[in-house]
């Protein structure tokens, strides 16, 4: 069975897919897995904010074009990248084990946060976070592979600072870089962060069959609840919700916050389920936010987007 595999070009892409392509094989020995590079506008344009490419789809809309195109026959993507409404014909086929979803400080841990740092991010749920816990930070936009972020970082090249997905750093062996890993009860995650995505065509049903057997149970739960969260804030990927998730004995928790961009007014709240009820738990904790006044918040943060994107 040959397996086409798309991926972008970053290093962190390539690790991605390339531990997915090992995961098929190691249930299907006789899979051929050959990875295929696709560029996306996040790739092409590296100097925009994240926001001003579109923000959602940015880094995955063409590699599902080539799957609607059949040039490929799966994409692995960051799932916290992919959209929570997948283009008509595609599906989730499989979320393999989620790494450490957290976030990481790299250059000062929070306690040394103070008013003027320099804290390099592309990322409008971290600036807004950031903000609430230290008001008067000098939040910079950098976007851009990992270890330049991390250069510049390191040597005060304009910044003093700055954050990355914890899972990330670990799977580019450069974890030990990270000052502090952030207790997620105090900074929340972004929706999927730490979890692979790996997409197929809604008609491949031997492929599907194949990938549910590199799924994980319980990754797969966190991320539905989450991505129905998302969901029922009509929120995409690049606004301001942070979300962490635990289990305990089949029982799903999912947290979320909702934070102003300026920091300076955040709402959180949880729902809690059976493990196997990830949508439903994911769609009331939704409601619960949006009673609290979320959607305001949101609207706020949607206005500060599009008027960056007119600077």
């Amino acid at each position: 069975m040959e397996i086409r595999l798309g991926t972008r070009r970053s290093d962190l892409a390539i690790w991605q897919a390339s531990h997915v392509a090992d995961l098929i094989r190691g249930v299907e020995p006789a899979a051929e897995v050959r990875l295929v590079f696709v560029s996306s506008v996040g790739d092409k344009d590296r100097r925009s904010a994240f926001h001003q490419l579109g923000g959602i789809g940015a880094f995955t809309k063409e590699s599902e074009d080539t799957l609607l195109r059949n040039e490929v026959d799966l994409v692995v993507h960051s799932l916290k990248d992919l959209p929570t409404k997948l283009q008509p014909g595609l599906v989730l086929a499989a979320v393999p084990k989620r790494e450490d979803p957290r976030d990481a400080i790299c250059g000062v841990t929070l306690s040394q946060l103070r008013p003027g740092l320099r804290v390099g991010t592309g990322s409008i749920r971290r600036k807004a976070q950031l903000l609430e816990l230290c008001n008067g930070l000098d939040i910079r936009p950098i976007r851009g592979n990992v270890s330049p972020r991390l250069c510049k970082a390191k040597n005060r090249q304009g910044i003093d600072a700055t954050l990355l997905a914890a899972a990330g750093l670990s799977r580019l062996g450069l974890l030990h870089e990270a000052s502090q890993i952030l207790d997620a009860r105090v900074f929340p995650y972004a929706v999927g962060q730490g979890a692979l995505a790996a997409e197929a065509r809604e008609e491949d049903t031997a492929l599907i069959a194949l990938l549910q057997k590199i799924e994980d149970r319980q990754s797969r739960s966190e991320v539905d609840a989450e991505r129905a969260l998302m969901r029922s804030l009509d929120a995409g990927c690049s606004l301001p919700v942070g979300v962490s998730a635990t289990w305990l004995a089949g029982t799903l928790t999912l947290r979320g916050q909702v934070t102003h961009p300026d920091g300076q007014r955040k709402i959180t709240d949880e729902s809690v389920g059976l493990a196997d009820q990830a949508d439903a738990i994911g769609r009331s904790l939704g409601h619960k936010l949006l009673q609290q006044g979320a959607e305001e918040i949101l609207k706020a943060a949607l206005r500060s987007v599009e008027e960056q994107r007119t600077i």
